[in-house]
C-alpha cells in the first residue's frame, strides 16, 4: 500500500525560518539546513504531511543561495524525511521503523526530548490489585466520558487535603493532562479571541491554545536577573491582554521549576478573573518536590472570593508521579463547566478506560509513598545532574528549580538550535530553547529533564558538554567572548 498522507498543511517559508532559528553554523550549510529541518520534524514542529516552501522562497528567507537549498531538500529526500509528490512539492513523510527507547545508554542514543520519569517501581503490583479488586470492570463497556465515581471521589478529597475543598461533582476524569488542555481550549477558545500563557511553558498547551485560532500573548517567567518573576509585569500584561483563557503552571513550572511567589497568586488572579477570563491551572508537576515531599497548596486555593474559583480549571495528571503510560489525568472546575466539558467531550472522544481508573484509584490510595520516592528519586538526579553541568560547564546558568523534573539552563550565547543539532550528532536528543516559546526565542537557553535514570543523564552531561566545545570552537571570536557569562 502506499503511504497514507494527511491534510496538505503548507509551511510558508517565513514561518519555516523562524522556526529554524539561529541554525547555520560552520559546516556545510546544506547539511547543517537539512540537520535542522529534521529536528523541526522529529520535535513536532512540522508535522508529516507538510509541504516544506519553494526552493526559491525559503532560500530568500534564509538569505542563503538556491544551491543550499536544493542540496538540503535533496538530502532530506536521502535520509527519507520528506518525499517529492508530483504538485505539491517536497511533503514531511510520516516517521516509520522503532524509536529508540528514552535514556538509552552505551547504544544509538539518549533521548531527553520528554521529561517523563520511569514507571513507578510498584506499578505491576498495582495491575495485579486491580485484577483481584476490580474485576467487575470486564463485565460493563469499559470506559465513560466523566470518570468512575470512586476515582472522582478520590481526586476530589486529595484537593481538600491539601487545602481546596472539592465534591466529586468537580472533577471530571481525562486521558492525561493534554488531553484535558486542548479539551479545555476547544471549549472555551474561539478565532479571535486572546489567550495569555506562560513564556517559556509547555509546547503543547501553546499549541492547545493557538489550533483555536485564538491570539496568544505571553507572561514572562524567569526575566528577572535573578530569574524569578517580575510581578508588576505580570499584573500589567494580564490587564492589558484581558485574555478569555489563561494558562498557567504556578508551581515547579515548566520548564524553569520555579514557584510562583504566593503574594502574587491572589493579585494575578484578581487581574484575570476580573475581566471574564477563565484561568487553566496546570498541576501535572506540582506535587513533585525536590528536598522531600511536601503539601503543596493548589493555586486555586488562592482566589479570595467564590466567582473567583469558579473561573479556575485545574488539570492534574498520574503521567509524571506514576507512569506516562497510564494515560489518567483530570479536570477540576465549577460543576457547570464540566458539564460544559463532557458534552464537548463527546464530540471527539468515548472517554477513559475504565481498568486505567482502577489502576488511578489504587495508586491514589498510596500517594504519599509514591511521592515520597518521586521526591527522593528526583532529588539525587537534581544533585547529579547539577553537579556535573558545575564540573563540565561551569559557565552555564540553571534555574533555580524547586521541583518538578526539568531546569532551563542559560547558555550565554544564541546557541540553543545549533547546541541541538550537534548533541542529535552525538546520540543526545533535546529541544532547543524556541520550542518553549515564540519562533525564534529563546536561542539563549536549554531545557534539560533530570527525570531519567543517573547513568543517563551522567552520559547526556559528558555528551552535551563534548557538543558544547565544539559549538564554541566554531563560534567566530565575538560570538565567543559572548558565551562567557
Amino acid at each position: 500500500m502506499g503511504e497514507i498522507w494527511p491534510t496538505a498543511q503548507r509551511v510558508s517559508a517565513r514561518r519555516l525560518a523562524e522556526l529554524l532559528g539561529t541554525w547555520r553554523g560552520d559546516g556545510h550549510g546544506y547539511e547543517e539546513l537539512c540537520a535542522s529541518v529534521t529536528l523541526l520534524v522529529r520535535d513536532g514542529r512540522v508535522v508529516p504531511g507538510a509541504v516544506l516552501p519553494a526552493e526559491r522562497l525559503l532560500a530568500e528567507a534564509l538569505g542563503v543561495s538556491r544551491t543550499t537549498v536544493s542540496a538540503a531538500y535533496r538530502r532530506l529526500r536521502e535520509t527519507g524525511v520528506v518525499v517529492s509528490r508530483r504538485g505539491s512539492g517536497s511533503v514531511v513523510r510520516t516517521p516509520t521503523g522503532a524509536r529508540p527507547g528514552l535514556w538509552a545508554v552505551g547504544g544509538p542514543g539518549i533521548d531527553l526530548s520528554a521529561a517523563c520519569p520511569e514507571p513507578w517501581s510498584g506499578l505491576a503490583e498495582l495491575h495485579e490489585r486491580a485484577a483481584r479488586e476490580h474485576a467487575g470492570l470486564f463485565s460493563g463497556p469499559g470506559y465513560d466520558t466523566i470518570g468512575m465515581p470512586a476515582l472522582r471521589a478520590a481526586i476530589a478529597d486529595r484537593y481538600a487535603l491539601r487545602g481546596l475543598p472539592t465534591s466529586p461533582e468537580q472533577i471530571m476524569v481525562t486521558l492525561g493532562a493534554q488531553h484535558a488542555i486542548f479539551l479545555i481550549a476547544r471549549t472555551l477558545l474561539r478565532r479571535g479571541e486572546r489567550s495569555l500563557i506562560e513564556s517559556p511553558s509547555y509546547p503543547h498547551a501553546r499549541e492547545a491554545l493557538a489550533a483555536t485560532g485564538a491570539l496568544v500573548a505571553e507572561l514572562p517567567v524567569g526575566a528577572t536577573a535573578g530569574g524569578g518573576y517580575d510581578a508588576a509585569a505580570i499584573l500589567e500584561i494580564a490587564r492589558r491582554s484581558a485574555p478569555r483563557v489563561a494558562y498557567l503552571i504556578p508551581d515547579h513550572h515548566n520548564p524553569t521549576g520555579l514557584r510562583m511567589p504566593q503574594e502574587l497568586r491572589p493579585a494575578l488572579i484578581d487581574a484575570l478573573v476580573d475581566q471574564g477570563a477563565h484561568v487553566v491551572v496546570d498541576e501535572t508537576t506540582a506535587e513533585l518536590c525536590l528536598g522531600g515531599s511536601r503539601r503543596i497548596r493548589p493555586f486555586a486555593a488562592a482566589a479570595e472570593r467564590a466567582h473567583q474559583e469558579d473561573a479556575i480549571l485545574t488539570v492534574g495528571s498520574l503521567g509524571k508521579t506514576v507512569w506516562g503510560g497510564l494515560r489518567i489525568g483530570w479536570i477540576r472546575a465549577a460543576p457547570g463547566l464540566i458539564a460544559r466539558l463532557e458534552a464537548s467531550r463527546r464530540v471527539g472522544d468515548l472517554g477513559t478506560a475504565d481498568w486505567s481508573q482502577a489502576i488511578a484509584l489504587l495508586a491514589l490510595e498510596d500517594y504519599e509513598r509514591i511521592l515520597a520516592e518521586r521526591s527522593r528519586q528526583l532529588t539525587g538526579r537534581h544533585r547529579l545532574l547539577v553537579e556535573r553541568l558545575g564540573a563540565e560547564l561551569p559557565d552555564w546558568r540553571l534555574s533555580a528549580a524547586e521541583g518538578g523534573v526539568c531546569v532551563w539552563v542559560d547558555l550565554g550565547a544564541r546557541a540553543s538550535s545549533r547546541l541541538s543539532r550537534r548533541a542529535a550528532a552525538l546520540g543526545l536528543q533535546l529541544p532547543p530553547g524556541p520550542r518553549f516559546g515564540s519562533p525564534g526565542v529563546f536561542e539563549r537557553f536549554l531545557r534539560l529533564p533530570f527525570s531519567a535514570p543517573e547513568d543517563a543523564l551522567a552520559a547526556a552531561a559528558t555528551r552535551l558538554a563534548e557538543a558544547w566545545r565544539a559549538e564554541r570552537d566554531a563560534a567566530p571570536p565575538d560570538a565567543a567572548s559572548a558565551a562567557v557569562i
